[in-house]
């Protein structure tokens, strides 16, 4: 299709805007009624603009317009272009201009024909899912994969969800890594380490030939310019090195780490994502993220994100070639990595899937101990856990909600069941607390599953005369949200990483954690006694002694309100080999790879 000058372009969009404003029946050579007022609702102008813009319309043959007669009467506008051919028009343009989201408002307006959206969403499939494309010197594997938002960061000082974490990932690598089978560590861009006796010494041997994306080779200067950048920019997972007395770079490939007092977990925090290493003679730029990673970053708009494999990467080089993850609303995403059309009922035979399926996350309801208020009294919380029963939000909800949560951990949680308590005794619980009427307000996830959460459990609330105010937390506010201030509750959800004895830490110490935030000074007092033990233990069985202590006692005194844990299910075409489910609930892109046969089938 030939492409439009951008101005004719313009007047495109115009007078799709004013048909898709019409009823659905009026085709080309059909004459309506309007006025000049209408028009600026429906433009979204002042009433000059609309005449600038209908004189445009009229000079590019768009429309013939009769003016009527006198302010205000209705003027006749005959339409002379088809709305499939325009659309279409509009819709390739904006996708060769990479405007997915003027694609996607096109594509979900209300107004538009089932037959036309049928139409262009299928021709949206060829630029989605896994794509082969032919280059002159080479075959190019590319998945393109839609998001529901763009990461909040990659800085690996502030990264706050495990989406982040994960891209993170991409593009960085850490001295080592957890193998979650073994529940071991491995080796990564340190091919070995030592420590003494007590684990307060410890000393890593570097890869030598390891090289960054910019080319210059990987050295034990760069260990320590990002351990020292975390205390620099007051990263909130500094908590884990604080223990450092000093560090020691012996040469290029070896570093030694001097311990205040023993730590077994030091290498937990040594392959956090936090110690993603960064280069020390770049400076640090989300946009032009530079690691030791399988892909480097190519481009990162407010649009897409975009992978390519590096091809000195130390390892094994990733299978794809290139990855690009286009951010377009949840309420149009489908959660499925797919090849085109797959999703087609008519191409189902010729492109089954494969379920990956997995019980992850802990979705609960914190109580915020540093702000006052009737959540401090016993009574009260025990309303709040008969209220939020967990059972019955699984049975009511459905949905991914599958399993009544009595721990962080899927392997610890216990059958439970709420339901021998009633509202009855929610209210005499609420009375007891001396509960006087007053608004409390629940914060929680601005996301549409979250809010259905909310939406339950307000109800619930509401049958017994407990009122609850609603407040949605964008994710990118995770840092600058005022719930430390004003939430008296929040609903929210944990996924802990393979690595569970770390990622326990970092939910109760991080200084991002909403736990950590939302605990007092007293139960951190008593928590900290439990995770010094916690470091200090060389066995894993003791350590799941304190995690069992810990959560019983949360438990018992309703510090938190354990909700359910979530089922994962992601779908693959069959073509797709390598997929599996890996730390964060997504798959290792480096990994993937696309069966010719199966992707070029008729």
């Amino acid at each position: 299709m030939k492409r439009r000058p951008e101005r004719a372009m313009k007047s495109t969009q115009h007078y799709l805007n004013i048909l898709l404003s019409l009823p659905p029946q009026l085709d080309k050579g059909e004459t309506v009624s309007i006025t000049t007022r209408e028009l600026t609702k429906v433009l979204n102008c002042t009433p000059r603009n609309v005449k600038l813009i209908l004189r445009k319309l009229l000079e590019e043959g768009f429309i013939k317009w009769q003016a009527g007669i006198g302010r205000g009467n209705s003027s006749q506008m005959t339409l002379l272009r088809d709305l499939g051919d325009v659309a279409e028009e509009y819709f390739h343009d904006q996708l060769a201009k990479d405007k997915i989201k003027e694609v996607m408002d096109l594509l979900y307006h209300k107004n538009l024909p089932l037959p036309l959206y049928n139409k262009l969403r299928d021709q949206l499939g060829a630029r989605f899912g896994f794509q082969v494309e032919h280059t002159q010197s080479a075959i190019v594997d590319i998945l393109r994969v839609t998001m529901d938002r763009r990461p909040t960061s990659l800085d690996p000082a502030f990264v706050s969800t495990s989406t982040e974490a994960f891209f993170l990932q991409q593009f960085c690598d850490t001295l080592v890594s957890f193998d979650s089978k073994t529940k071991t560590y491995l080796p990564a861009l340190a091919h070995n380490w030592e420590s003494n006796e007590d684990g307060s010494r410890w000393t890593f041997y570097l890869r030598k030939g390891v090289r960054f994306h910019h080319g210059r080779p990987f050295t034990a200067k760069d260990v320590l310019f990002t351990l020292q950048r975390l205390k620099t920019v007051h990263s909130p997972s500094r908590w884990q090195y604080e223990e450092i007395d000093h560090a020691d770079v012996v040469s290029d490939h070896i570093i030694t780490f001097y311990l205040k007092q023993p730590n077994r977990l030091f290498l937990h925090f040594f392959g956090s994502f936090y110690m993603s290493i960064l280069p020390h003679d770049t400076p640090f730029s989300e946009k032009k993220m530079i690691g030791t990673g399988p892909f480097r970053m190519a481009e990162f708009t407010d649009q897409v994100l975009v992978l390519e494999a590096f091809e000195d990467f130390y390892r094994e080089r990733a299978l794809l070639d290139r990855v690009e993850l286009w951010f377009i609303p949840d309420d149009i995403q489908n959660g499925q990595y797919q090849l085109p059309k797959w999703n087609d009922a008519r191409h189902e035979e010729e492109s089954p899937t494969t379920d990956i399926e997995s019980l992850d996350g802990c979705q609960y309801v914190a109580f915020n101990f540093r702000k006052e208020g009737v959540h401090h009294h016993p009574s009260f919380r025990m309303a709040m856990r008969i209220l939020y029963d967990r059972t019955a939000i699984i049975t009511d909800l459905k949905g991914n909600r599958m399993a009544p949560a009595s721990s962080f951990l899927p392997d610890k949680s216990k059958h439970v069941h709420d339901g021998d308590m009633t509202l009855k005794e929610a209210q005499a619980y609420l009375r007891e607390s001396g509960y006087s009427g007053e608004k409390l307000t629940l914060y929680y996830w601005d996301k549409k599953e979250f809010l259905k959460d909310a939406k339950w459990l307000q109800l619930r609330c509401h049958s017994i005369g407990l009122h609850i105010n609603l407040h949605p937390i964008p994710v990118t506010d995770y840092y600058s949200t005022d719930a430390d201030q004003k939430a008296d509750l929040l609903l929210i959800c944990e996924m802990l990483e393979d690595d569970t004895e770390w990622g326990y830490l970092r939910l109760f110490q991080d200084e991002s954690s909403f736990l950590h935030r939302f605990f007092n000074r007293e139960q951190h007092a008593w928590l900290g006694m439990y995770f010094r033990r916690f470091k200090q233990l060389l066995a894993p069985e003791g350590r799941s002694e304190i995690i069992d202590k810990i959560e019983q006692r949360i438990r018992d005194e309703n510090w938190i309100l354990f909700g359910y844990h979530l089922n994962k299910v992601s779908k693959f075409h069959s073509a797709l080999k390598g997929a599996s489910m890996e730390s964060f609930g997504w798959v290792d892109f480096s990994k993937l790879w696309i069966k010719p046969y199966l992707y070029t089938k008729k």
